[in-house]
């Protein structure tokens, strides 16, 4: 899925940050290369990407943390620990490319659904308001969108020394938007090398 304006040509307001600053200590480090039913985790995540949004951005805490040539690298906030860091960086970057919303991808969650960004996008849009995902219960704040409208409410927050993607929603007044069905979860997210197998199979 494209976004494209009715003539077709590219529909620039929205872009994509795929979160990969985190240290994968669990998984013993360099989560974005571990290979996933052939590829590696980061190289899905950029092709996902790629279908939502010509503009992805990839949140890295350190330069040269993800080998890749595609999107466009971008440093995590060093101020703000944990993916709150690399969304404000990405929302920053965003109001300068005059981007009015960004959806965040991680890394390490390869089975997210196709129609992720367009469902949460719509309704955001629509709420004007950020918009997460959830499914099985349970909300997953590194899978939302955000309007960069919501900028300045996140650095008040974050200001106040608060560092959760989740508090940060409430925060932004977000919306949920949930996923069901019976074939498992697609927002599980790999942590170790346990989940690298379970979900390969």
């Amino acid at each position: 899925m494209n976004w494209r304006h009715a003539n077709g040509s590219p529909m620039p307001d929205l872009g994509v940050v795929i979160l990969a600053g985190g240290e994968g200590k669990r998984i013993g480090g360099l989560k974005p290369d571990r290979i996933f039913r052939g590829q590696r985790l980061i190289d899905i995540a950029i092709d996902k990407a790629r279908l939502w949004s010509p503009i992805v951005l990839i949140s890295v805490r350190t330069v040269g943390q993800v080998r890749t040539a595609a999107g466009e690298q971008l440093l995590d906030r060093q101020d703000i620990e944990g993916p709150l860091g690399g969304l404000i960086a990405a929302l920053e970057r965003a109001q300068a490319l005059c981007l009015s919303h960004v959806v965040a991808l991680p890394c390490d969650m390869p089975l997210v659904p196709a129609d992720m960004a367009e469902r949460l996008f719509d309704t955001s849009r629509r709420e004007a308001r950020a918009a997460v995902a959830g499914s099985g219960g349970r909300l997953h704040p590194v899978c939302a969108v955000w309007p960069v409208a919501c900028l300045a409410d996140i650095l008040e927050y974050a200001s106040a020394g608060r560092r959760s993607l989740a508090g940060a929603l409430e925060a932004c007044q977000a919306v949920e938007v949930w996923w069901t069905g019976s074939e498992g979860d697609p927002f599980e997210n790999i942590n170790t090398l346990s989940d690298l197998r379970r979900l390969s199979e």
